[in-house]
């Protein structure tokens, strides 16, 4: 985990204690699509099982009011910095396994596959998520260490001159992620994407991620 990515969650959990600095913004959905592949066009939710990130066609139907995507940040209707948690409803009701919210998002890995999985309810490791201003694509933060030298001059000491970056490298895939569980189509991280590399996984299709607007919240909820 990067300096910048620890003083952010620690900003936000900071924050949390004194109420009025974070926002829960929401609640939205996340529209699914592919510029590769025009049938791939619905929208993610947690997948009751496993906490994954599931895959439906069209447009969800919300099983009440106020449930769907929240974008946790340290300003009202900031979707740039932050993470991406899930709310069943805003009056206290809960989902079918008897659980009221999820979150935050957080990449699971294995070592035998570029192939890592957001689940939900990873406070330890939450990722830094943002949509783009430009795109409105859903993108997550990570170093660049394509410029990583050593100095000449100070023995063991490393640099970086672009040390915190924005990345889109969501696919599609079907995806086993227990022994005895059945595989699962789901939103996937794939890692290298952005230097060009292939999904080890053969069933990745390439995605974007973004709010659905027709499913928008109205901008931002404190948390207080």
């Amino acid at each position: 985990m990067t300096l910048r990515r620890i003083s952010l969650l620690l900003a936000l959990a900071k924050a949390y204690n004194t109420l009025a600095q974070v926002f829960a913004n929401g609640p939205f959905q996340l529209h699914v699509g592919s510029v590769a592949n025009t049938s791939i066009d619905g929208h993610a939710y947690p997948c009751l099982d496993t906490l994954g990130l599931c895959y439906e066609q069209g447009v969800m139907t919300l099983p009440s009011k106020g449930a769907g995507v929240y974008f946790t940040s340290r300003a009202q209707a900031d979707y740039t910095t932050g993470y991406l948690s899930w709310h069943w409803a805003d009056n206290g009701a809960v989902g079918k396994n008897g659980i009221a919210m999820y979150g935050p998002v957080g990449l699971v890995y294995d070592p035998g596959t570029n192939v890592a999985v957001p689940i939900f309810n990873q406070t330890g490791s939450a990722e830094v998520l943002g949509f783009d201003s430009t795109s409105g694509n859903l993108m997550m933060t990570g170093i660049d260490d394509t410029t990583m030298s050593n100095s000449s001059n100070s023995g063991n000491s490393i640099t970086l001159s672009q040390p915190y970056r924005y990345y889109n490298n969501w696919y599609l895939c079907n995806v086993q992620l227990e022994e005895g569980l059945a595989p699962e189509l789901l939103i996937s991280w794939v890692l290298g994407a952005n230097l060009g590399r292939l999904p080890t996984n053969p069933t990745c299709q390439r995605i974007n991620i973004t709010i659905e607007a027709i499913a928008m919240g109205y901008g931002g909820t404190s948390s207080s």
